[in-house]
């Protein structure tokens, strides 16, 4: 799935409020067994309220700012990103936020979030991940640090997902007078990489996540698209499909001095903006 190509993208202005948008939209990389509809996350009037934002992102824009910094750390920024939705959307409440569960005197793990949607509770992980291989297995799907893998991440997600439910998180929970009939779900955001027309997916990986192409040297990429430009992504921009300026974008030739990283291929669009059209993992 090429999610970079919905309409979505073609409305939203606002960084902030694209990146926002692609945690409560996007596909999961991964099938958790305990994934969070994405109805369910955006409620009833979650879009509008999406909608309004990108309008008069303002409110996001000083949140973010009160929190910040986030020293490169993704998934920070994106635990922020969420505990405003769960704080501002209409359906929403945000009761904790990595709330830490105690036994003996250490400290055994963290919750992201206790909230509640639309009137049900949930004890929320999130997880935004981004993995590639040259041969598209699962067992090989890892990051551009080679040591984070997707067998490894997918195996400890629902022993966190367990956290608030034995005896030290539900004494964590009464010790802070929140509910403990709570649903625990996931939310897993981010991208898989396979070369180019890979179509055999293995579980748990889910064949309709967003979608780009694994390099492992340039040259087996295709640069005939003469109008196209590219952007060489920092960490802190891959939530969303980009969005940049003729000033921010490279030539084929440039993109090809990257050693390691990953690209987004650009169109430019009636708005006078570039937009991502695809993704690339330059693996070293």
């Amino acid at each position: 799935m090429n999610y970079a190509l919905d309409a979505l993208w073609w409305k939203l202005t606002s960084q902030p409020v694209r990146e926002l948008a692609a945690l409560l939209t996007a596909p999961p990389l991964w099938h958790s067994s305990a994934e969070l509809p994405v109805l369910e996350l955006l409620g009833e009037h979650g879009f509008r309220y999406l909608l309004s934002l990108d309008q008069n992102p303002q409110p996001l824009v000083d949140y973010l700012a009160q929190h910040a910094p986030f020293g490169k750390r993704l998934g920070l920024y994106a635990e922020h990103l969420l505990a405003f939705w769960f704080s501002h959307a209409p359906h929403a409440e945000l009761l904790a936020q990595n709330l830490q569960v105690v036994s003996d005197g250490l400290t055994v793990g963290a919750a992201d979030f206790v909230v509640k949607l639309s009137g049900k509770a949930y004890h929320l992980e999130l997880t935004c991940k981004y993995y590639g291989s040259a041969s598209g297995r699962t067992d090989d799907l890892c990051g551009l640090n080679r040591q984070d893998r997707l067998t490894g991440k997918a195996a400890k997600l629902p022993q966190q997902l367990m956290l608030l439910k034995f005896s030290d998180g539900l004494e964590t929970l009464r010790q802070h007078d929140l509910p403990t009939d709570l649903q625990p779900a996931s939310i897993v955001r981010g991208m898989g990489f396979f070369p180019s027309g890979f179509s055999s997916f293995q579980a748990p990986v889910n064949p309709y996540a967003w979608r780009g192409v694994y390099l492992s040297d340039w040259q087996e990429f295709d640069f005939s698209n003469k109008a196209a430009r590219y952007i060489l992504l920092d960490r802190m921009a891959y939530l969303a499909p980009a969005r940049v300026t003729a000033a921010d974008t490279l030539s084929a030739g440039e993109i090809r001095q990257s050693e390691s990283g990953l690209a987004a291929v650009l169109e430019k669009r009636p708005d006078d903006y570039w937009h991502e059209v695809s993704r690339i993992m330059k693996q070293a």
